[in-house]
């Protein structure tokens, strides 16, 4: 797996930061993606609305595009070690990472796991960060990462199973304008307000929120393959393709119109 996405995916900048000075940041947003790995101390990483305290051992990824802001403990400042890194495969990695989009703050991990990596890519001069040995470094680094995200797939696997019905149902319906969570609870003869539960204990959205990202990634795959922006927009359930532009390019830093060119340049 990891040779192959080798391509898909580099590092920026490395570098460590001490913040006895009470160096914060933000809010502001960010035009790649980051994890920042805690040695010592605390400090909070708020992302949108909800903010995380956080801790030595910890580690935060801040997302393109995505508003955030972290500053350390006036009492106990942080001292940090941190990663930029880009490509087009950065979401799906992260996707089977514990540290992802939707959970941007990971629990604590033991340096020895993770501090040789981050070493290793300060370490590098400019010129070599585009390199396999840097690439390999970065992968090695965000599979541990992957491997955390284990026991909680394995935990995922005991889930209620009318939150795989719903997902099922909305792989099914999306593509229909119409089709909305109202929709899912009436399939699944439950209240909108247990569904929003279910969907909010075991994956942190509301349906409607969840719907969405399901009908903008389907999205990203017709583009991929050529279709038009309306095209698009009418085959995963947008009635609107200026709408389905305005949120295509609030989630992913760019119109589709960009996106698709973009893609057929690289392919």
């Amino acid at each position: 797996m990891l040779v192959s996405e080798m391509n898909g995916i580099r590092p920026v900048d490395a570098g460590w930061q001490d913040c006895h000075d009470l160096h914060s940041w933000g809010p502001g947003v960010r035009q790649c993606y980051i994890i920042h790995y805690i040695i010592s101390g605390k400090g909070t990483f708020t992302c949108g609305k909800k903010t995380y305290t956080l801790t030595a051992g910890q580690s935060f990824l801040i997302c393109p595009e995505q508003v955030v802001q972290y500053a350390p403990d006036e009492n106990e400042p942080w001292e940090y070690v941190w990663v930029d890194f880009v490509g087009e495969q950065c979401r799906q990695i992260l996707a089977r990472s514990v540290l992802n989009p939707q959970q941007p703050a990971a629990p604590p991990l033991r340096q020895e796991r993770l501090l040789p990596y981050f070493e290793r890519l300060c370490q590098m001069e400019l010129y070599r960060r585009n390199s396999q040995e840097a690439v390999g470094v970065l992968l090695a680094l965000l599979g541990v990462y992957q491997d955390l995200a284990e026991p909680q797939r394995e935990e995922r696997k005991k889930e209620d199973p009318r939150i795989m019905e719903a997902m099922v149902l909305i792989a099914a319906g999306y593509h229909r304008s119409e089709f909305c969570a109202e929709t899912i609870a009436r399939k699944m003869a439950v209240s909108r307000t247990t569904l929003n539960r279910l969907f909010q204990k075991k994956i942190g959205w509301s349906p409607g929120q969840y719907l969405l990202e399901y009908r903008l990634q389907q999205s990203e795959k017709l583009l991929q393959m050529g279709m038009t922006v309306k095209q698009t927009a009418l085959s995963c359930g947008f009635e609107d393709p200026f709408y389905y532009s305005r949120v295509f390019r609030k989630h992913y830093g760019m119109p589709p119109s960009d996106y698709r060119l973009e893609f057929a340049e690289i392919q």
